[in-house]
């Protein structure tokens, strides 16, 4: 039995390549299994290596190796730690906030018989618009003294706000903005998602004397867990990986003072301004493997073991 074995695998091999569906695939497959490894895996394993050395730009041959040191130091920095706080802090309101709201809106749009594509190109207009221009926007519309939404406030008789100038409120202004342009794209999804739950069942509920919140808590929410799943995999890693916002809006990078100064503004300040690759490097891969850790749990916890 054991001797046939191996000669049933051999055979099995044998068989398969000379199945011309076999040589197709593997032409089809094999230029971007390259790609692949050549622009994707390969800056990675670079990448790597240039966290364990003192990078020189100019000599990289002369670059001598270090070891863990550089992920040492930045674990005595202090700033790291701070830029730790507030990637968590904009991560976690980003999600508490844009969840709800995304599902709120959703729901919304499916009750809509008429006119529904128009308000979700409307939604989603935001999205496509340039951060940059968005970022620029709002810093012109919550500057302190010239600014329109403390003319605002002040027509109805509110107190101005500082937005972007004060420690306690740039961080939240800046997540403000970034929820409002990036809402629409998942209030598209999960507008999709909840499209694609049968009907008869909300008629079901409904013959049973369910009423709008009931089936939404027992029809909607559960048969929209593996859209939810994602949706919430894709709300932490957009609000841990954020970067332009914090730059473009606060007077500087990361102000007032260090606010708003994130994960990814420490790589960049690292890398092209203090011109430590090594060190810089180093901080991303942590970045990668916490942002990686956080989606394997956001999986395990919301990804349902049923689907319909």
């Amino acid at each position: 039995m054991t001797d046939r074995q191996p000669a049933d695998g051999r055979t099995a091999v044998i068989r398969t390549l000379r199945k011309p569906q076999f040589w197709f695939g593997l032409a089809v497959l094999a230029p971007l299994v390259i790609w692949y490894l050549w622009f994707s895996f390969s800056p990675i394993a670079r990448a790597f290596w240039m966290a364990v050395v003192e990078y020189q730009i100019l000599r990289p041959e002369e670059s001598e190796f270090v070891g863990l040191q550089h992920f040492r130091m930045l674990f005595e920095y202090s700033l790291f730690w701070t830029s730790i706080r507030n990637t968590l802090v904009y991560a976690a309101v980003f999600y508490a906030c844009m969840v709800p709201l995304a599902l709120f809106i959703s729901a919304c749009l499916t009750s809509v018989t008429r006119g529904r594509n128009f308000y979700q190109f409307v939604i989603f207009l935001p999205v496509v618009v340039s951060l940059v221009a968005i970022s620029l926007l709002f810093k012109m519309l919550m500057n302190p003294q010239l600014g329109q939404l403390n003319e605002i406030l002040r027509a109805v008789g509110l107190p101005p706000s500082q937005f972007l100038t004060s420690h306690k409120s740039a961080l939240f202004s800046v997540i403000g903005v970034d929820i409002w342009k990036a809402l629409g794209f998942y209030v598209v999804i999960l507008t999709a998602g909840m499209l694609n739950i049968p009907e008869e069942m909300y008629d079901a509920a409904k013959v049973d004397g369910a009423g709008v919140l009931a089936r939404f808590w027992r029809i909607t929410l559960p048969l929209l867990g593996h859209t939810l799943a994602l949706v919430s995999v894709l709300i932490v890693m957009h609000g841990l990986q954020v970067f332009a916002q914090v730059v473009i809006m606060p007077s500087q990078p990361g102000g007032p003072g260090d606010a708003t100064y994130v994960l990814n503004l420490l790589v960049y300040t690292e890398a092209f301004a203090n011109l430590r690759f090594g060190f810089a490097t180093a901080t991303a891969f942590t970045l990668f493997v916490f942002v990686f850790i956080v989606t394997v749990i956001q999986l395990r916890l919301l990804r349902p073991s049923w689907s319909y």
